[in-house]
């Protein structure tokens, strides 16, 4: 057998055992830990209060203590906010409602009547990330009531995408996995069921595989790189477009910066 021939038939082999593996054992996997996303009741928003960290940036209100009224500022990387009348204060690891405690007390040296109101403007220090199939793929910034859905809507899955099987990752503290479960986006959109559509945690990663043709494609793309005179030659799951005409099945997208 001439030697271009034996590489051409050891690729074809090659796939050939790539598409058994795939169609035998990960593309059909489902994870079922639903209990440790989805909460009886059905909170509207997380349970669990956020907690300022640097370089979120937060803004102030306040009727009475002009010096302070409408000042915006990103917490400092050692933890603090610099106020005009008040001073440095450490922030960090605070809820809005115990800063705006501890400003109206520190206003109150000055000002009787002190009134204060603290808001987070931008979300910058927490995050949580989406991989895979995506336009948008990477980190987001995590607000507290992040949800699936609405992060899905945000990352949009690409035509190539596995909207049936996106699995949703939780690690613990230590950065080990500990929780998953698998979300159909499908379901989500077309019948409206929601029951999946967990508000996430800080560090969640959601994660959008492509279909089993897409992922054949992408596999043998990966083995003909070497032998690229050859593969030019060959018809196959390679010639696969992945971002056919720049469209998403959930909507169009946004290709300015």
């Amino acid at each position: 057998m001439p030697k271009r021939m034996a590489v051409h038939h050891r690729l074809v082999m090659t796939m050939l055992m790539v598409v058994c593996a795939l169609t035998a054992s990960g593309c059909t996997k489902t994870y079922t830990d639903y209990s440790s996303f989805i909460a009886e009741p059905r909170p509207v928003v997380t349970a669990t209060d956020y907690r300022m960290s640097p370089p979120d940036t937060v803004q102030i209100y306040s009727k009475r203590v002009r010096e302070i009224h409408l000042h915006t500022e990103a917490i400092s990387p050692d933890g603090k906010l610099t106020l005009p009348l008040l001073g440095r204060v450490f922030v960090a690891g605070k809820t809005t409602e115990e800063v705006t405690a501890e400003l109206e007390i520190l206003a109150q040296e000055f000002y009787e009547d002190a009134d204060v109101s603290v808001r987070v403007t931008r979300y910058s220090s927490k995050k949580i990330f989406v991989f895979g199939e995506v336009s948008r793929p990477g980190p987001y910034a995590y607000n507290g009531a992040n949800t699936v859905l609405d992060t899905l809507s945000k990352a949009q899955p690409t035509r190539i995408a596995d909207p049936s099987k996106i699995t949703v990752l939780r690690p613990n503290a230590d950065g080990e996995m500990i929780r998953k479960m698998t979300v159909d986006l499908d379901r989500m959109v077309k019948e409206g069921d929601t029951l999946l559509d967990a508000v996430l945690e800080e560090g969640d990663i959601i994660y959008v595989p492509p279909t089993t043709l897409a992922a054949v494609g992408l596999g043998f793309q990966q083995l003909l790189l070497p032998f690229q005179p050859i593969a030019s030659t060959i018809a196959g799951p390679a010639d696969i477009q992945y971002e056919a005409e720049g469209t998403s099945n959930y909507g169009p997208r946004d290709t300015g910066n």
